[in-house]
C-alpha cells in the first residue's frame, strides 16, 4: 500500500508564502486601492517532487516521472476529445479556444477562423483548497516599498513566465501579469525588444512577443 506523506510532515518542510501589495492604476470605482500578489520562492520540477514523493511512499522517482508524462498524454487527449478532466482531490482541467472572429456572408452565423486551443484551464477541488486553508503568509511589501512600478526582476519573471506557458504573448497580457497600466505596459514592451530580451512577431498594431534565444537560455 503507498505511504502517503502526513500533513505534519509536510507543515515542518514548507514556509510562509510571501506577498506584496501593488498599486492598482487607474481609478477603479469597485476595487480597493492595492492588490496582493504572491512572490515565489522558486520554480519546483518533476525531478523534486518526485524525490519528495519517493521519501514519503513506495514510489519511485522513476514511477512518478512516469505516471507524470503518462497523465499528461491522458489528459491531452481527453481534452483534445472535447472532454473535461477532473482528478479527485486535485481538481479539473478544461480546455479553452481562441480565433478570429467572423461572419459567414451566406449564413449570416459567426464562427472562429482556424480555431486552436487558448489554454488549459484549472479549478480546483473543494479538498485541496481545504488542504491550502493552512498556508501561511509573509507580508514583505514594506522591504522594497510600495511600488506600482515592477522592478527588473518581476518584468525579467513575467516576461519568462509568458514566454515559456505559451509560444507568443500580447502587452495585454504583459500589463495583466504585472498589474500595468496600457501606457506602461507599451513602454516596458518596447525597452525589452530594445534590449534584445523579446521579439516582436506580430504585424502593425497587432504586437506579438516571443523569448529571444539568448533570454531563454540564461533562465
Amino acid at each position: 500500500m503507498t505511504r502517503l506523506p502526513t500533513f505534519s510532515s509536510l507543515f515542518l518542510s514548507r514556509t510562509r508564502v510571501k506577498y506584496k501589495l501593488l498599486k492598482y492604476h487607474g481609478h477603479f470605482s469597485t476595487r480597493s486601492d492595492f492588490r496582493a500578489v504572491t512572490i515565489e520562492n522558486q520554480v519546483v520540477g518533476i525531478e523534486r517532487m518526485g524525490k519528495n514523493i519517493q521519501s514519503a511512499s513506495s514510489l519511485t522517482q522513476s514511477d512518478v516521472i512516469a505516471a507524470v508524462a503518462a497523465l499528461k498524454e491522458e489528459i491531452s487527449f481527453q481534452l483534445m476529445s472535447g472532454n473535461a478532466v477532473h482528478l479527485p482531490g486535485i481538481g479539473y482541467f478544461t480546455l479553452s479556444v481562441k480565433g478570429k472572429l467572423y461572419q459567414d456572408p451566406r449564413s449570416g452565423h459567426y464562427r472562429l477562423r482556424d480555431p486552436e486551443a487558448r489554454t488549459v484551464k484549472f479549478r480546483p477541488d473543494t479538498e485541496m483548497m481545504e488542504a491550502l486553508l493552512h498556508t501561511e503568509f509573509e507580508n514583505v511589501t514594506y522591504r522594497q516599498g510600495v511600488s506600482s512600478i515592477p522592478t527588473y526582476k518581476e518584468i525579467d519573471e513575467a516576461i519568462t513566465r509568458l514566454g515559456t506557458d505559451r509560444p507568443f504573448f500580447s502587452v495585454d497580457d504583459l500589463r495583466l501579469s504585472l498589474n500595468l497600466s496600457q501606457a506602461n505596459a507599451y513602454r516596458i514592451a518596447a525597452r525589452l525588444v530594445e534590449e534584445g530580451k523579446i521579439k516582436n512577431i506580430g504585424k502593425g498594431r497587432n504586437k506579438l512577443y516571443v523569448l529571444e534565444r539568448g533570454t531563454q537560455q540564461n533562465k
